[in-house]
């Protein structure tokens, strides 16, 4: 699983004001959740929620609703560009991340 690929198409998703979930890309919730919080804490997206049992347990839900792409988001779709041209392309995103 390319971790990288996975936080541009979940960008990219968002960007076309689309709600990506983990069943997308045939990760399980867990790893979803924390990648979610990664890219919501190096501030790519805001309005993202991941719900846990508490500090530290296992994640119960990733809303996406209202998650938005900031700046910093935006740019990380342009430093990677490279790879719209085949994300265009794919009928599957978990096809295209791994």
């Amino acid at each position: 699983m390319d971790r990288r690929k996975l936080i541009y198409s979940i960008l990219k998703e968002l960007d076309k004001g689309l709600e990506p979930m983990h069943t997308d890309y045939d990760v399980d919730l867990q790893f979803f959740g924390e990648v979610i919080e990664m890219i919501n804490r190096k501030n790519l997206i805001e309005n993202a929620t991941v719900i846990r049992g508490g500090i530290g347990n296992p994640v119960k839900m990733t809303l996406l609703k209202h998650a938005k792409v900031t700046f910093d988001g935006m740019e990380y779709l342009e430093n990677n560009s490279a790879w719209a041209k085949t994300y265009n392309t794919i009928k599957e995103l978990r096809d295209w991340i791994k």
